[in-house]
C-alpha cells in the first residue's frame, strides 16, 4: 500500500526547527520520538525516514540550503570537521560508507521533491554505485577538493563520495524520480519500485539504525 506521505525533503525545516505536527511524527506516531542522531553547529545527522538499510542516514545544515553546493563556500570548514568525526564514527557502527547528494537549482520543477540540502549516508559500495551511474550515461567531474562542489551551485547535480573521494554528475538531464535511490536499490537488490520512499517505509529498519547509533547521541539529539 502507498503511504500519505507529504515531500519528504520538503518537511525538514520543520523537523529540525521542533515542530509537532512533522510527516515523520505523523508516520512513527511516537516510536520513536525523534530520529536526530548527532548534530554540531549548523548540522544535524538524522536517520532516513525510509531507509533503504540499516545505517540510511540524512546528513543536513540547518539553515535552509538547495544544495550543499550552494553553503559549501560558507560552511565548508565546518564540513570537514563534521566529516572527520562522522565519518570514523558511522564506519565503527555501520561498515562502509558512501555520500549521496540530488543538488537541486531554482530551476528545477517543485515536483522534484528537494527543496533542502540533504546527504545521504549508506554503507554501499561507492564504486558500484559510480559504475550504474556512468553507465546511464551522465557525464562527471572529480572533485581535487571537496571546496570545489560550490562550482556547480546554482545547477542540478549528483553527487557520490566514498574513500575520500567526491565526483559530481551533471544532472540536467532528466531521469527517473528518486534516481539515486533507485541506483542504491539495485546495488542492494531491492525490486522496482520498492525503493520508492512512498511505497515502503521500512519502520523497522529505522528503529534498528537508530538503536544501532544510539551510543552517537548529544544532548539535542536526545530532545529530538
Amino acid at each position: 500500500m502507498k503511504h500519505e506521505l507529504r515531500c519528504v525533503e520538503s518537511d525538514f525545516c520543520n523537523e529540525i526547527s521542533g515542530q509537532e505536527d512533522t510527516t515523520f511524527s505523523a508516520i512513527y506516531e511516537g516510536n520513536p520520538p525523534g530520529r536526530v542522531l548527532w548534530e554540531s553547529g549548523n548540522f544535524r545527522l538524522l536517520a532516513d525516514m525510509s531507509p533503504l538499510c540499516p545505517g540510511h542516514l540524512l546528513l543536513l545544515p540547518i539553515e535552509h540550503h538547495l544544495s550543499f553546493a550552494d553553503l559549501i563556500e560558507t560552511h565548508g570548514e565546518t564540513l570537514s570537521g563534521i566529516l572527520s568525526t562522522v565519518i570514523p564514527m558511522y564506519r565503527e557502527t555501520f561498515g562502509r560508507l558512501t555520500f549521496l547528494e540530488h543538488g537541486s537549482s531554482l530551476a528545477m520543477k517543485s515536483g522534484a521533491c528537494i527543496s533542502h540540502a540533504h546527504w545521504h549516508l549508506l554503507p554501499v559500495d561507492g564504486r558500484g554505485v559510480d559504475a550504474l551511474i556512468t553507465a546511464d550515461g551522465l557525464p562527471s567531474n572529480l572533485l581535487e577538493h571537496l571546496g570545489q562542489l560550490a562550482t556547480f551551485s546554482g545547477k542540478p547535480y549528483f553527487l557520490c563520495g566514498h574513500e575520500g573521494e567526491f565526483r559530481v554528475y551533471n544532472g540536467e538531464r532528466p531521469m527517473r524520480s528518486q534516481y539515486l535511490r533507485s541506483v542504491v536499490g539495485r546495488i542492494l537488490g531491492i525490486p522496482d519500485p520498492l525503493w520508492d520512499y512512498a511505497l515502503v517505509v521500512r519502520k523497522e529498519i529505522l528503529r534498528e539504525t537508530m538503536d544501532r547509533a544510539s551510543h552517537w547521541r548529544t544532548p539535542l539529539a536526545d530532545a529530538g
